[in-house]
């Protein structure tokens, strides 16, 4: 072999090495140096009796870190019902443990508000071994995150968020905290899923990860590559009580704004759209003529909502503030991210192309009533009355909760509408009456709208009831 062929064969070599290598795990031992000292664990304490039954020894939730509570049949303990000794002994003090970190130089620390619930004191210790106390500036329990503050005399060591949006299956991440008493315990893995729903809350969106989370992680940090917080460590998936290499941190995207507003004013007030929206189904795409089956079927619009004038019945919704929404929940939450006050884009489908608004997010309405208003009932005699417009053929005999549908031919028919069928609404105004259900039909079709979006309760093809459910019927 000559020198040249050898020196060829070592660089093969190399190239191959090093081509393995890249698929290694990164090294993360600066990255945890760099934020560790902004990594704090969380001690709270809240006194119960000591003689109360039934009183437990540390609850919490799927990724809890203790805490004490009520009786556990929630009735209240009384020592004066307890004849078993004159003497009783003080109270004792059940403490939760948890993890946090700094966001905020100026001593502002984010963990879940589940770490914090119920606690009479908190305290913060730091990597350096500082132990500080900490008032809660507020907790949002719908998002299981608070924000907390220390007085510690000098700027605080402290991270950054990062954009969870961006996450893709596979990433690398890196979770810090205080798991079972253990403080700055560092672990990694990978994101393993995005978008779960583990039905804990309105706003489940987690972030799965096979990054080793114990009790005690709840509220620490979970970390990029770059070093950016991407998630806050919340819960766990444990048949067997530690860790099983299903973990789930609340994103990035739902923990900024909520921390910031809780910050600012100790409270996290949504915004609301006025938007009542239904899935885009195979049927409903090729209705639409929808390029995908993603999006948000509107279906009513509450007058004075900050939808009201910017979008109608018949629209699919499919991005908000630069997100998509692929279907109504992603819708919720979402909007859920976004504090009353501030505006955001819409994309949305109407009439065949994409189309985009800005609208003026708001605090939901005190009242329930944020539907649109129907009129006045009117009287109706015997028969039926023909939507020739819809294919529709209604009952004028008055229904409770609605109006029977006689016969469904062509446009209803292909939605799926049936005769036996009750038609509740129509835009999300309530049809009382054949006449009203005529009205509503004849203002949609005034405006020029391709389809009405009508509120059917009745038995499936399968004979199984699905409950009331929004179908779009296009107009012939």
């Amino acid at each position: 072999m000559t020198p040249i062929t050898r020196t060829l064969c070592a660089l093969l070599v190399l190239l191959g090495y090093s081509a393995r290598a890249a698929t290694m795990p990164p090294p993360l031992a600066d990255l945890a140096a760099r934020v560790m000292p902004a990594v704090v664990s969380i001690a709270s304490t809240d006194p119960v009796d000591a003689n109360s039954p039934g009183q437990d020894d540390g609850g919490g939730d799927s990724g809890g870190d203790g805490g004490g509570g009520d009786n556990s049949d929630g009735s209240a303990y009384h020592p004066a019902d307890d004849d078993s000794s004159g003497v009783l002994p003080p109270p004792k003090a059940v403490e939760a443990l948890g993890s946090g970190f700094v966001f905020d130089p100026a001593g502002y620390i984010v963990t879940n508000n589940h770490v914090i619930a119920g606690a009479a004191s908190v305290t913060v210790t730091f990597q350096d071994g500082t132990i500080l106390p900490a008032i809660i500036v507020g907790r949002d329990k719908q998002a299981d995150l608070a924000v907390l503050k220390v007085a510690a005399g000098h700027p605080l060591p402290f991270v950054s968020f990062g954009d969870s949006s961006k996450l893709r299956i596979g990433d690398w991440v890196m979770a810090i905290g205080n798991p079972f008493g253990l403080p700055g315990s560092t672990s990694a893995g990978i994101v393993s899923a995005l978008d779960r729903n583990i039905n804990d809350g309105n706003f489940d969106d987690f972030i799965q990860t096979d990054a080793t989370i114990n009790r005690g992680n709840s509220g620490g940090p979970l970390f990029d590559i770059q070093g950016d917080v991407i998630g806050v460590n919340s819960a766990i998936y444990s048949p067997s009580g530690g860790s099983d290499g299903i973990g789930f941190a609340i994103p990035s995207a739902m923990v900024q704004p909520v921390v910031q507003s809780l910050r600012s004013t100790g409270a996290m007030t949504r915004g609301w759209l006025g938007a009542a929206t239904e899935d885009v189904t195979p049927a409903v795409q090729q209705l639409l003529g929808l390029p995908a089956g993603n999006g948000a079927l509107i279906g009513a619009i509450a007058p004075g909502s900050p939808s009201a004038g910017k979008l109608q019945p018949g629209d699919v919704l499919t991005a908000l503030a630069g997100v998509p929404v692929t279907d109504p929940r992603s819708l919720l939450i979402r909007t859920a991210e976004i504090p009353a006050g501030q505006d955001a884009a819409v994309q949305f489908w109407r009439d065949g192309a994409q189309m985009q608004a800005t609208l003026r997010i708001t605090a939901p309405p005190t009242s329930n009533d944020d539907t649109i208003a129907s009129p006045a009932p009117a009287p109706a005699g015997p028969g039926n009355l023909t939507l020739a417009s819809l294919g529709l053929s209604v009952s004028e005999k008055p229904t409770d909760g609605g109006v029977t549908v006689s016969a469904a031919a062509g446009p209803a028919a292909k939605s799926g509408i049936v005769a036996g069928d009750l038609i509740e609404q129509v835009a999300g105004a309530d049809v009382a009456t054949a006449s009203d259900l005529a009205a509503q039909v004849k203002q949609l079709a005034q405006a020029h709208l391709p389809v009405a979006v009508l509120l059917v309760s009745g038995d499936a093809a399968d004979g199984s009831d699905p409950g009331p459910r929004w179908i779009p019927v296009l107009f012939k």
